[in-house]
This record gives C-alpha cells, sequence and structure tokens, in this order.
C-alpha cells in the first residue's frame, strides 16, 4: 500500500513539472472549487459595499453582493458556470479575441465593449465606445463632470495628431515630411514651402504629395516627398489642415548638406523626419489605445 502511495506522489510531481503554469488558469480546477464551496442564504445586509468601480458593479458569484466588475481587456469567465477571474462590468461582454484563436495559443477570453458606437463627450473628445468614455469619467471625476454630448464623433477644426519633424539630409536624397490629422469632418490637407504662396506640388515634378485615411478612424495622413533635393529646397514646409470648422498647421524645417560640404559625413546618422510608413497597419491595430482624441472646438 505504501508502494501505491509513493508512485501516485511521484506521478502527480511529474505532472506538475510538465504542465506550464500558465496554463493552470486555463483549467476547469476553480469550478470544482468553487462548488465544493457552495453559497449560503443570501443576508444582503451583511454585504460591504466595494468601493467606486471604473467598470461598474456586477453581482458576486452567488447572485447576492454587490463586487467590481472586470474593465476592458482584462481576463474574464468565459463559462457563467466558472468564478476564477471574474465577470465583465456593466457595458462589457466576455470574449475571446480573434487573433488569439489565429494565433493557435491558448485562447484568453477578455473584456470587450458591447458597443462600439463612437461617443463625443463634454471635454470636445470622440471615443472610440461607450466603455472608453466610462473610463474617461471615472478618471476625471475629481476634476470635472464628463457627460455625453451626442452620440458619433465631435464635429470639430482639425487636430494635428502628428507634426512633420525637422530633416538633415545630402544633396541629391529623397525625403518625405509626413502629417497625422484628427478631424470630423475629414480635412484637407495642402502643403506650402515659406515664403511661396502656391499649393505643393504645383507643377514641380520632383515633388509628390499623397493623403490617405488613418492610422486611427476620424484620421487623415498626409505626405510631401521631395525627390533628388537641391539646395534651393531647403526652408520649411508647411501642412496646413482644414474643414468647415477651423484650421490647424505644424511646420518642419529641411536643411541640405552640400555634397562636398566638411559636414556631409556627419549627416547620415542624424537623418530624421523620415516619416515610417510600414507601421501604419501595426497603429491600426493599436487604436482601443488612442481613447479620448481631442477634437479641436465642439460644434
Amino acid at each position: 500500500m505504501a508502494c501505491r502511495i509513493v508512485l501516485l506522489a511521484l506521478l502527480a510531481a511529474d505532472c506538475a513539472r510538465s504542465l506550464p503554469i500558465h496554463s493552470l488558469g486555463h483549467l476547469d480546477w476553480q469550478r470544482a472549487l468553487a462548488a465544493a464551496e457552495g453559497c449560503a442564504a443570501c443576508r444582503p445586509e451583511l454585504c460591504l459595499l466595494p468601493p467606486r468601480c471604473p467598470a461598474g458593479r456586477v453581482r458576486d458569484r452567488c447572485g447576492c453582493c454587490w463586487e467590481c466588475g472586470n474593465g476592458q481587456g482584462q481576463l474574464c469567465d468565459l463559462s457563467p458556470s466558472s468564478h476564477f477571474y471574474g465577470r465583465c462590468g456593466e457595458g462589457l461582454a466576455c470574449r475571446i479575441p480573434e487573433e488569439d484563436m489565429k494565433s493557435g495559443e491558448i485562447p484568453e477570453p477578455r473584456c470587450v465593449c458591447s458597443s462600439q458606437e463612437v461617443i463625443c463627450g463634454s471635454d470636445r473628445k470622440t471615443y472610440g465606445d461607450i466603455c472608453q468614455f466610462r473610463g474617461a469619467q471615472y478618471r476625471s471625476r475629481e476634476t470635472q463632470v464628463l457627460t455625453v454630448v451626442h452620440s458619433g464623433p465631435c464635429r470639430a477644426e482639425p487636430f494635428i495628431t502628428t507634426s512633420p519633424r525637422d530633416i538633415i539630409n545630402m544633396e541629391g536624397s529623397d525625403v518625405i515630411f509626413g502629417c497625422e490629422v484628427s478631424s470630423y469632418p475629414t480635412a484637407l490637407i495642402e502643403w506650402r514651402k515659406e515664403g511661396k504662396s502656391i499649393v505643393l506640388p504645383a507643377d514641380d515634378s520632383h515633388i509628390a504629395v499623397q493623403a490617405r485615411g488613418g492610422p486611427q478612424r476620424f484620421e487623415l495622413t498626409g505626405w510631401l516627398q521631395i525627390q533628388n533635393i537641391k539646395k534651393e529646397d531647403g526652408g520649411v514646409y508647411t501642412c496646413f489642415a482644414k474643414n468647415e470648422f477651423g484650421e490647424a498647421s505644424a511646420s518642419a524645417e529641411l536643411k541640405v548638406v552640400g555634397r562636398d560640404s566638411p559636414l556631409a559625413h556627419q549627416i547620415q546618422p542624424y537623418i530624421t523626419g523620415v516619416f515610417d510608413i510600414s507601421d501604419d497597419d501595426d497603429d491600426i491595430d493599436d487604436e482601443e489605445d488612442n481613447e479620448g482624441m481631442p477634437s479641436g472646438h465642439l460644434y
């Protein structure tokens, strides 16, 4: 009998070593534990009131007392019979992200907002959903009373979220200025060079401009590209964004260094201002991290 007990202990220890610790959270042992504990008769007068909850309150596993619900992005219990991570708060649902299913990794249910409707707040900011807005309400509760003005983005003058950056480069190089604008209605982006009234590129064949939506919702990104730069291309370039409610602008300077200049060998390590277009798709995936985008004056 003693030998059997020792053998079972060794097998249990071996299983514990071979099971990754992060997998324990995905087992159903917590359900058995909760069932074993059971629920006593509900006596609301004995319940402790939870502190102010950022994601709202939910009933505990026994359906008796109130407790804080899990917030957006937090792990949650997908099954109503499971009581390990907790339940999602007000306006949130427990779901498995599609990227987890595609990656082949162990899926981790998380709280996501049930509504994807955009909200305009009284702080003149556009929120991606009502859950982001409630989070902002909680964070600003001691400084201001934040309310919903209307559904949909705030109608406002443009706001430049990413300004063009100064560039120092050698003669004959290609350079790109970038400008990201947040606005609703969508803004028109124009580029001008200081000292000239014409809108670029005009009839200059070595200058090109383009724009496209993104990287975030209600954003527009514009680029100004100058190929084979010459010394006369040096100067200050300005990104103008305008819609029916107003306009915004941001400038950057281009300095062109001749290839025969003593400074030429120092230029390469200090090139700045090149706008990284390749990262735009990644920025779209991070949209939920950019809640509450300023939108200028509210209308």
